[in-house]
């Protein structure tokens, strides 16, 4: 993968993580941190965490994300640390995605294999 960095398209890969539930549940965060910070005029934390390990000898990584916030209130705070994992393909230059971009053309227009794409 001597490419050059081509750069991750980082709304895009945010929401394919969990299915773009981990998407869901930092809109979610953020606003109840947002709402902490301003109700009880105290500062409030949000952080992200990707841990990414190859998944055997192929162009694939898992990978773990957190997210871990702490939303004031009255008397205190809150928080929260939720983790699940995903898996991407890491395309030349490293972009990540969830379906490999070089695939190709897997069948003819007549459903049969078709043997005449590049193989990779």
């Amino acid at each position: 993968m001597s490419q050059p960095n081509r750069g991750t398209d980082l709304p895009e890969f945010l929401n394919d993580l969990d299915g773009g539930v981990f998407a869901e549940k930092i809109a979610r965060a953020i606003s109840d941190v947002a709402a902490g910070v301003i109700d009880y005029d105290d500062k409030g934390e949000l952080t992200l965490k990707f841990k990414m390990s190859r998944i055997g000898n192929s162009y694939r990584v898992g990978i773990k994300h957190q997210l871990t916030y702490r939303v004031p209130e009255a008397n205190g705070s809150y928080s929260q640390v939720n983790e699940t994992e995903s898996v991407m393909h890491v395309n030349p230059g490293g972009r990540m995605s969830v379906f490999p971009e070089n695939q190709g053309q897997l069948l003819t227009k007549q459903g049969q294999p078709n043997h005449s794409r590049e193989q990779d």
